[in-house]
């Protein structure tokens, strides 16, 4: 019997510039700027048990996925978005694995890119071209040729949580760029590889279009609308200056210049982009400080009521480039993921600049 999971458009269709990433366009006025967000795809693996929430056009072509038998021990979830299929995977005491098919229509970046997004989450060094190799392998998806990553996070010293892994399968067929992950507990997840390989050639992928929908893809000079999912318009002060968003990135801002300057960044990831002290941990590492002990996660990244249920915001101090600096994150859960705005740069300009933070989150809320 054949199985089919489709997906549920909820937004606006999009051009993916980074892999799992939404990079929206910048519209700057005058005298006022507001910058639409949109809901970023960015299933960055090594994050347990999250779901991203991918908007696409109402009425556009969208993933679907068929499989005629799952491996054992693979149980189907609900999906969404651009997710257009779920499994999870149980295995000994504690040990959890995912599997998710994830379709994304007109996606550009590298294989390095891709990997290097990956290896962060993983709180990994960034790869070179010439290192790439060493973690890709072929695959056949579909009946076709693909490619497969592999990575293996780094158990961290002192802490009970087993080190994650993640595999992603790479396809491109009829405009949609397939990425196809497995993650989870580093041991479980080599367990599966065999199974998991096995699924990816049985898999039937296709862009299905119901439509009704005539609107072309985005271009650069118009940017899609938030769609009823609520993707928040951020609203930044007159003089926060928009910048060109990097990888993992929804929105980028500039405060300041030179060495009296701040940067702001937007992301959203699925779940919460993988565990608190390992983003606690990763953003220290950026100001220069150890890892945090298990017993102060809590205290260093406490829940923010003023911004509603579940938001937490961290604060720390340390150094960049050898100056003095400040950072300061607000995590936001919304739907099926999580936003993350992070406030970086000089110590001055960051504790200037934190009301108008927190100003801009709740603008941003739906």
């Amino acid at each position: 019997m054949i199985r089919t999971a489709p997906s549920s458009p909820t937004c606006p269709q999009y051009t993916l510039g980074l892999a799992l990433l939404l990079i929206p366009l910048l519209l700057s006025g005058c005298k006022e700027e507001q910058i639409t967000v949109y809901r970023v795809p960015k299933e960055m693996p090594g994050e347990r048990g999250g779901s991203p929430s991918v908007p696409q056009a109402r009425g556009a072509a969208r993933p679907h996925v068929h499989w005629d038998k799952l491996p054992a021990g693979w149980r189907e979830e609900s999906s969404s978005g651009n997710r257009a299929a779920t499994f999870s995977i149980t295995g000994g005491p504690g040990q959890r694995a995912e599997v998710a098919a994830i379709g994304f229509p007109g996606m550009g970046g590298s294989d390095l890119q891709f990997v290097n997004l990956w290896r962060e989450q993983l709180g990994l060094e960034p790869l070179t071209d010439d290192q790439l190799p060493k973690l890709t392998q072929s695959v056949t998806i579909a009946g076709a040729d693909g490619k497969l990553f592999d990575l293996t996070g780094a158990a961290k010293a002192g802490s009970a949580q087993p080190a994650e892994r993640i595999i992603v399968a790479l396809h491109k067929a009829e405009g949609i760029s397939w990425f196809i992950k497995l993650t989870g507990d580093a041991a479980l997840v080599e367990q599966q590889k065999a199974p998991f390989i096995g699924f990816l050639k049985g898999l039937s992928l296709h862009r299905e279009a119901d439509g009704t929908s005539t609107a072309p893809p985005p271009t650069a000079s118009a940017a899609p609308a938030g769609g009823s999912s609520g993707a928040p318009n951020l609203k930044p002060p007159a003089h926060w200056k928009a910048q060109t968003p990097g990888a993992m990135q929804a929105a980028k801002f500039r405060i300041g210049e030179g060495k009296a300057s701040a940067e702001m960044t937007a992301v959203f990831l699925g779940g919460m982009g993988g565990a608190l002290k390992a983003n606690l941990d990763r953003w220290r590492n950026q100001l220069g400080l150890p890892a945090a002990a298990d017993s102060e996660v809590e205290k260093q990244a406490p829940l923010f009521p003023a911004l509603g249920d579940g938001v937490r915001i961290v604060e720390l101090s340390g150094t960049t480039g050898g100056d003095a600096a400040d950072m300061i994150v607000l995590l936001v859960p919304e739907g099926r993921g999580t936003w993350f705005y992070k406030l970086m740069g000089e110590k001055n300009v960051v504790a200037m600049e934190k009301n108008a933070l927190i100003a801009l989150v709740k603008s941003a809320k739906p």
